[in-house]
């Protein structure tokens, strides 16, 4: 299993520390096209009692078209506490002496404060930093992916975590669901009561919040015009902000995103590269197929 390395020793010859950078399977690392050598604490999509390990068992495309044709809501489960305790033995068997770990927001799931958990229990052996990224997919792992970069430079853990604590309080992203059923049915979405019965039916602007939670900002009768309405509220945020680092996500709804992706572009030329990012399984499960979304960091 490999972490990200520091250098061994400064200047003067002194011990420094060996850094490991880890993510949860929400992160969505399995789909960056390249292996970003970060340990991924797997969760489980449970179709009954049929349990499928994220990313192993199954990958996106592949279960978001089942839940399209059997209509199935699966639930989740977090890895396990084996799963964890390995995660923790095999770095220290490797010599790290501090783990950085990036899971889905704190408000989202229990894994997090998991993995805390099970840190104290190793404090004699390996220092322990569980981040609340107060998100989720790909944003969640674009932090770990930048901790990486920074650990493999040289960077210490406090710079690490200086410059994460950035990009948590510069985050935010808004979204749009073809059905509610999966986030109220597993719980997922502040307020649910709100949209029981017939309210199921509107298509309306999510967002997840400066706390990490899923709340409805606004309610749109149809999907085009709840997608418009991101982008503008997407492009009303960014518009004083000078550095942006944009992604577009979907569940199995590739060329929507990439349409907003050119109307951003064509709205904000300035915004370099716009990455389009699969939401995976184990968030699919709790959002539902045909998903688009917006992520993004103000960094300046």
């Amino acid at each position: 299993m490999n972490g990200c390395i520091m250098e061994s020793t400064d200047k003067g010859g002194n011990k420094m520390a060996k850094i490991a950078i880890s993510v949860d399977v929400n992160g969505g690392l399995d789909y960056v096209g390249y292996d970003t050598k970060i340990p991924c604490l797997r969760s489980s999509v449970n179709f009954g009692e049929e349990i499928l390990i994220d990313g192993i068992d199954i990958r996106a495309d592949g279960f978001y078209k089942r839940i399209i044709e059997t209509g199935e809501i699966p639930s989740t489960s977090m890895a396990s506490l084996g799963d964890v305790m390995n995660l923790f033995e095999t770095l220290i068997a490797q010599g790290y002496t501090d783990l950085i770990h990036f899971p889905i927001s704190f408000a989202l799931s229990g894994g997090g404060p998991s993995v805390l958990k099970t840190g104290e229990e190793y404090a004699d052996r390996i220092n322990t930093h569980v981040v609340d990224t107060k998100t989720a997919a790909y944003l969640q792992g674009y932090m770990a992916v930048e901790a990486k970069r920074m650990a493999d430079s040289g960077a210490t853990v406090k710079e690490i975590l200086t410059h994460t604590d950035r990009l948590v309080q510069g985050c935010r992203a808004y979204f749009v669901v073809d059905n509610l059923s999966y986030l109220v049915k597993n719980g997922r979405l502040s307020g649910a009561a709100g949209f029981l019965g017939g309210m199921l039916k509107i298509k309306p602007v999510l967002e997840l919040t400066r706390e990490g939670k899923i709340v409805s900002k606004e309610k749109i009768k149809t999907h085009r015009r709840a997608i418009e309405r991101i982008i503008e509220i997407v492009l009303e945020e960014i518009k004083d902000a000078k550095n942006v680092k944009m992604f577009v996500l979907h569940a199995l709804r590739e060329d929507g995103a990439k349409e907003i992706v050119e109307t951003l572009k064509t709205a904000r030329p300035n915004l370099g590269e716009i990455e389009v990012h699969f939401i995976t399984p184990a968030v699919g499960a709790h959002v539902g197929y045909g998903v688009l979304g917006i992520g993004f960091f103000i960094l300046d």
